[in-house]
């Protein structure tokens, strides 16, 4: 299992906070995201060789929101 945390820019609401963990949550091999809105971040923990942080970044910017 690997972690990693990734800084996501136009989140501004709870609702902007569910809308990217759903995202990043369905991702296949993501294990688990927490997404903290006062830091602007989603922490993964994720299988590698089923998923990696290029894909959790194109489901972030799918759900309308832009990894840094």
């Amino acid at each position: 299992m690997t972690q990693e945390t990734i800084k996501v820019e136009g989140m501004s609401c709870m609702h902007c906070q569910m809308r990217v963990k759903k995202a990043v949550e369905a991702v296949e091999g993501v294990q688990k995201a927490d997404v903290n809105l006062q830091t602007k971040q989603v922490t993964i923990d994720y299988e590698e060789g089923k998923a990696n942080t290029e894909k959790v970044k194109d489901a972030i910017r799918e759900a309308g929101y832009e990894p840094v």
